[in-house]
């Protein structure tokens, strides 16, 4: 099948991309993305913007690829890229991460707290399964259900943890204390939470989540029964023993203030006028393999050169994307979008809008 290469001049749209999981939530995650009314489920994560999709079992490989609206083609985003690589991603990121985005996003719902589990590091993918990257993390808090009481995530481990006590507890199934040994962090709504490759967390419930990441899903575990759904040691660890998967988690302690400045970002203004303001979220000096910024739109903002591909997610309210050709593009709520490589002078236009943007980073 031919693929039309003006897709790679503009930005992309993406169809609804509903995963199942293990945790429950997606009735907020329909509200927010103007969807059809739905009771919480297993169909809890919308998979924004990704050429990866997602890992689960009995799915088969490539589950969870975004495709393109009809209007442009309803195109498999990894086939577009092995299409038109360097145009789509750019030529140090299709070297980077061939093939691949090197940042993706997704947005989940959740009601429960979500099983403790951590995510492989580039050396570790590398490793244990042939994969060139691993993954590092960020959730923006988008939204909180209904209640006076505080939302909590859940990142690194407290000072008292040692590898042998987080075996003992894994192996008498002891969760309180497996919680207990994770720092608790209070979030609201507008937050950004930086989960680095190998730290052990888990989002808490009643959290609606917008995750920029890496390019890999794999996930390591710590909890034998999810959801009710008792999971033996191979899926837990995706294949590993249980000495192999509970030696992928990062062991470094934090005290209080540690882990807040490891994981809880404090945006920073870059550029304020009359039209928007950009904010960083996550700034370069992370080095986590992405970039997140944020532009609240009272006009409009003309994305700056760059040579490679982002990533745009309108958080609250409608965005529209403008070209210098005269075509425009609605971004709503709730939704992603891709500006490829080749897609330059791109302007996002709103009136109380706000739209993230992830840009990727190739890591030494």
């Amino acid at each position: 099948m031919s693929i039309d290469h003006r897709l790679v001049t503009q930005p992309l749209l993406f169809q609804d991309n509903r995963v199942e999981r293990f945790y429950t939530g997606g009735k907020l995650l329909n509200e927010w993305c103007g969807m059809a009314p739905m009771e919480d489920s297993h169909a809890c994560e919308e998979l924004l913007v990704t050429s990866d999709g997602a890992i689960s079992a009995g799915k088969p490989e490539g589950y969870g690829v975004s495709k393109t609206i009809p209007e442009q083609g309803g195109v498999r985003l990894d086939e577009l890229i092995q299409a038109y690589p360097e145009e789509m991603l750019g030529a140090r990121f299709h070297s980077f991460n061939p093939g691949q985005l090197a940042v993706l996003v997704r947005a989940g719902d959740t009601t429960v707290r979500i099983v403790m589990q951590c995510h492989l590091t580039d050396e570790k993918a590398r490793h244990y399964f042939g994969m060139p990257r691993g993954k590092a993390e960020a959730w923006y808090i988008a939204r909180l259900r209904g209640g006076a009481e505080e939302r909590y995530v859940y990142a690194g481990f407290k000072p008292h943890v040692t590898p042998e006590l987080w075996r003992e507890l894994f192996e008498r199934q002891d969760i309180d204390a497996m919680v207990d040994c994770l720092h608790k962090l209070p979030v609201h709504e507008g937050d950004e939470i930086l989960i680095p490759a190998g730290m052990p967390h888990c989002m808490g419930p009643n959290c609606l989540f917008v995750e920029y990441h890496e390019c890999n899903d794999v996930t390591i575990r710590a909890e034998r029964v999810i959801g009710g759904q008792r999971i033996d040691d191979a899926e837990l660890f995706h294949g590993l023993s249980a000495d192999e998967g509970l030696g992928l988690f990062d062991y470094t302690t934090y005290d209080d203030d540690a882990i807040r400045w490891r994981c809880v970002m404090v945006p920073r203004t870059l550029e304020e006028t009359g039209e928007y303001r950009l904010r960083e979220l996550i700034g370069p000096d992370r080095a986590e393999g992405f970039e997140v910024q944020a532009v609240d739109l009272t006009g409009s903002y003309v994305l700056p050169a760059f040579d490679g591909h982002r990533v745009l997610v309108a958080v609250d309210g409608d965005a529209v994307l403008a070209m210098t050709d005269g075509r425009r593009f609605e971004l709503k709520q709730g939704h992603g979008a891709l500006v490829p490589a080749a897609c330059q002078g791109l302007a996002l236009e709103g009136e109380g809008s706000r739209v993230t943007i992830g840009v990727p980073v190739v890591k030494a």
